[in-house]
C-alpha cells in the first residue's frame, strides 16, 4: 500500500501545550492546524494569543474550533474577541463549539456571539469542511461534554483528543489517523485514580491499536516532565513521538 499523499501540506502548529494552567514556557491548550489555503485555531487556552500571534497574522485565521468548555481550552476567546471586533474590525468569524462553551463564552462577553464571531453549535455526531479540512467528532471520556477532532486533507489526518479518560480510543473515529496530539496528563501512578484523563502509557496503548504512526504528547502540567510521558508512550506504542512545545510545527 502506498503512502498517503499531502499535497495541501496539512501540518499542526503548537500554539499551547500546558495542561490545567499555563507553565512558565507555555501557555494552555492551543493548536494551529494549517494547508496551503486554510487556517484554523483548535482551542485557546489562555494566554494562547500571544504564540498565535508570532505565527499567523490573526486576520488570516479562518475559523476557530473549541473541544469543550473546561476552562484552560478556550478563556483566550474573550481577548480574541476584543482584537477581533475593537483591534483589527472582523466581525463574523466562524466559530464551531459545544453548547456548553457557548454558555460559558455568553456569560463572559455577551455581545461576542453577536458580533465578531459566528457561533455555530457541535456535537460528536457534526461533520462540516472548512477550506479544503474535513473535520468530525468524537465524545470523549470526560465530566463535561468534550470532542476529540479528526482533520482530514489531501488524502491524510491528524486528530487531537482533546481531554479524556480511558474510556476513549481515538478507534471510535472510525477511519485512518496519521497523526495524533494527544493529552497525556497522568504520570504512570495515578492511573488508578479514577482522575478523568490518560497517562503517557494509556494513550501510547490506544493510538497503537488504532494504528496511528506519530503521537504528539500534550497537555503535561506545569511541574511535570514531558520526557517522562514520552518514556511511558514507548512502553506501548512503536511510532514516532513527539512533545509539544509552543512554535513546533507537526506533519502527518
Amino acid at each position: 500500500m502506498s503512502e498517503p499523499s499531502n499535497p495541501n501540506d496539512l501540518r499542526i502548529t503548537i500554539i499551547g501545550s500546558s495542561g490545567t494552567y499555563s507553565s512558565a514556557d507555555s501557555a494552555c491548550s492551543s493548536y494551529l492546524l494549517r494547508t496551503s489555503t486554510t487556517t484554523v485555531l483548535v482551542d485557546a487556552g489562555p494566554g494562547s494569543s500571544m504564540e498565535l500571534q508570532r505565527q499567523v497574522d490573526l486576520g488570516e485565521i479562518d475559523a476557530i474550533v473549541l473541544s469543550h468548555e473546561h476552562p484552560d481550552h478556550w478563556t483566550e476567546m474573550p481577548s480574541l474577541y476584543h482584537a477581533y471586533r475593537y483591534g483589527i474590525e472582523i466581525l463574523g468569524l466562524p466559530v464551531f463549539g459545544t453548547a456548553g462553551t457557548k454558555v460559558r463564552l455568553d456569560a463572559v462577553s455577551p455581545d461576542a456571539t453577536a458580533t465578531a464571531f459566528a457561533w455555530t453549535t457541535i456535537d460528536e455526531s457534526s461533520a462540516f469542511s472548512i477550506g479544503d479540512m474535513a473535520f468530525t467528532f468524537s465524545a470523549t471520556d470526560h465530566p463535561v461534554e468534550t470532542l476529540a477532532i479528526r482533520i482530514a486533507s489531501g488524502g491524510v489526518a491528524v486528530a487531537y483528543s482533546a481531554d479524556t479518560g480511558p474510556a476513549w480510543s481515538p478507534k471510535d473515529f472510525g477511519n485512518h489517523i496519521d497523526l495524533i496530539v494527544y493529552e497525556t496528563t497522568l504520570p504512570t501512578e495515578l492511573e488508578e485514580a479514577k482522575i478523568p484523563h490518560v497517562s503517557g502509557r494509556q494513550a501510547g496503548e490506544r493510538a497503537a491499536a488504532a494504528g496511528i504512526k506519530t503521537l504528539v504528547l500534550t497537555h503535561v502540567p506545569p511541574g511535570h516532565d514531558p520526557t517522562e510521558r514520552a518514556a511511558a508512550i514507548g512502553e506501548t506504542f512503536s511510532g514516532t513521538v513527539e512533545i509539544a512545545v509552543p512554535g513546533a510545527t507537526f506533519r502527518p
